[in-house]
């Protein structure tokens, strides 16, 4: 078989299964567990969550040590907040500028709140993709992890409307992109407008002074980018299955590959050899707070912070708990064992306005 059908081949059934991790039932509820004659607690989550929340050992201890099943609906973590709560037990978001959000939107609302996990934002691409990166000066390779060392070089290629061909790259349709999704409705895509936003201030924090001629840049790398999927998960799937011509660099969470990796062995020898990740320097954590409203909320609050459920989101999704925990399988495609640069993002406030502005 020719070797590119083969790839295609290959990552057509890869796309399926990540596919079946992050969409695999047709409904929002919990899955396989009875919910008879166990707590039910309604939930709304971000899309990256559902691989975990639809994991049978995790349902099955929340079922076993805390009586709880929950009923959930995923939703973008911009959209949780809004609307009527009544009936909601909890929100669970993509980042704790969207719970600062909530709290803004949903004012003298009870509630109690603790970040479960972590998963910074990172770049995925292909081999030459990477190659010419590296030779372009804006990206570099430590050890066996590839580092995007000069993300402001990159922005300012894809709003110049330089090619691929620029960078070395041939036979690669098109202008530089970055792929991310809408920043108005995903929360992978807000975090990432806030890393640009920062990034194009010079690192230093942005504020009311310095908002304006940050947010054109951002909106003019966005103007770039063409339509924007709603959900980080999708994203991520037409990375796999359309490869590089159509998406060669996506922004997107660690996690999904970790996940994708880890519940898929028979494709982790293809994902090693065709898959690249990318760190940016710095870059910003996906941090993912749990709102509790409602008492059966905070039953569930607590039942996330048991060890093994904890263990669980690690070993077998990829979200980072912060405790030490084996990391010798994130060397198979070159994420390190702790993610070191990192930078804050701007306040709810100046999010929400740069936000209000991209709309």
């Amino acid at each position: 078989m020719n070797k590119s059908k083969l790839i295609i081949g290959l990552l057509l059934v890869a796309g399926a299964a990540v596919a079946a991790v992050l969409f695999g039932l047709t409904d929002d509820s919990a899955g396989p567990i009875d919910p008879d004659d166990l707590t039910v607690v309604s939930i709304r989550y971000g899309s990256e969550k559902k691989g975990f929340l639809h994991d049978e050992d995790v349902q099955r201890i929340l079922a076993e040590k805390y009586g709880l099943y929950i009923d959930g609906t995923k939703m973008g973590s911009l959209e949780m907040a809004e609307g009527d709560l009544s009936g909601v037990d909890g929100l669970w978001p993509s980042s704790d500028l969207a719970a600062q959000v909530f709290e803004r939107r949903q004012p003298g609302t009870h509630f109690k709140k603790h970040n479960v996990f972590n998963t910074p934002i990172v770049f995925y691409s292909w081999p030459d993709v990477t190659d010419a990166l590296i030779s372009a000066g804006v990206v570099e390779k430590r050890d066996n992890t590839y580092y995007v060392v000069d993300t402001v070089g990159l922005l300012t290629m894809v709003k110049e409307g330089r090619t691929w061909e620029d960078v070395g790259l041939q036979g690669q349709f098109g202008t530089i992109k970055v792929h991310f999704t809408d920043p108005t409705k995903s929360n992978s895509g807000f975090l990432f407008a806030g890393l640009m936003a920062i990034l194009f201030n010079g690192g230093d924090m942005v504020t009311d002074s310095n908002l304006m001629p940050v947010m054109k840049e951002v909106v003019a790398i966005r103007d770039r980018m063409g339509f924007l999927e709603n959900s980080t998960g999708i994203l991520f799937n037409k990375y796999l299955t359309q490869g590089k011509g159509a998406y060669p660099l996506v922004s997107a969470y660690e996690n999904l590959l970790i996940e994708f990796y880890l519940t898929n062995p028979q494709y982790q020898e293809d994902i090693s050899r065709l898959v690249r990740v990318l760190i940016p320097e710095p870059t910003v954590w996906s941090e993912h707070p749990f709102i509790a409203l409602t008492d059966k909320g905070e039953a569930l609050l607590a039942a996330l912070q048991d060890e093994e459920i904890l263990a669980l989101a690690w070993e077998k999704h990829g979200f980072r708990t912060g405790l030490v925990r084996d990391a010798s399988h994130l060397e198979q495609f070159g994420l390190p064992e702790r993610i070191d640069s990192v930078t804050p993002l701007p306040s709810p406030e100046i999010m929400e306005r740069l936000i209000d502005g991209l709309r």
